[in-house]
């Protein structure tokens, strides 16, 4: 059967279609959910987008990929809403702001980037991943901030570092609240992406990592039941 989507927001749609099948407990938990490709062609939508749709979830901690056996249902209780509209509406302003701003600093910061910045920014990823374990939010998110920050100031342009400390400053408590919801995840799928695209001097890689790790918080709102 046939359930090709409309063309509103795609990522939403995929999302929704993956609500609908844990929520009717076709995909209970421990079960493989269906690959990228059945997905595609039943849905009749890109891998990109299937995938974008899977890393929300993923971050949720609803589902869990397992390399070369596939994506399974982790937990089948679906997520509340958590964020009210008005919070919905701000983030989507910060995280615009945010991966145009910071997209640019970190192209520029891939041509500069020292073995000793990789450490530092390394070494900061260990130490939140290893607060979010802990389950210690406040801490992980300093660290995350700190990562950011420390980006812009590899990028040798004092306004981009500017720019982001006053906006961090004037949406903190807003940022608290997402961490406090759901964690680091996706800072732990994309930072690593990040420092990748550094390490290398790669600096379209560096903005495309950076601008996907803060758009995809976007997509991930916007998806709140």
């Amino acid at each position: 059967m046939s359930h090709v989507i409309k063309r509103t927001n795609v990522t939403q749609e995929i999302a929704q279609y993956i609500i609908k099948n844990i929520e009717s407990g076709h995909w209970a938990e421990g079960d493989r959910i269906e690959s990228e490709t059945q997905m595609c062609k039943k849905l009749g939508v890109s891998r990109a987008s299937v995938r974008v749709a899977i890393r929300q979830f993923i971050a949720y901690g609803m589902l869990e990929s397992v390399q070369g056996k596939g994506t399974f249902v982790r937990k089948a209780n679906v997520v509340p809403g958590m964020f009210s509209t008005e919070d919905c509406a701000d983030i989507e302003k910060v995280m615009q702001f945010r991966a145009t701003i910071e997209g640019d600093a970190a192209f520029y910061a891939a041509q500069y980037a020292t073995k000793e910045d990789i450490l530092c920014l390394r070494e900061n990823f260990r130490q939140m991943s290893q607060a979010d374990t802990c389950g210690d939010r406040e801490l992980s998110w300093e660290f995350d901030k700190q990562f950011h920050k420390k980006v812009a100031e590899i990028s040798q342009n004092q306004f981009y570092l500017e720019s982001i400390d006053m906006m961090f400053r004037s949406t903190d408590k807003l940022h608290f609240k997402i961490i406090e919801n759901l964690g680091v995840r996706f800072a732990n799928y994309f930072h690593p992406a990040v420092i990748s695209a550094l390490e290398s001097h790669d600096c379209e890689k560096a903005r495309l990592q950076m601008q996907r790790h803060l758009q995809d918080f976007v997509e991930m709102i916007k998806m709140n039941p």
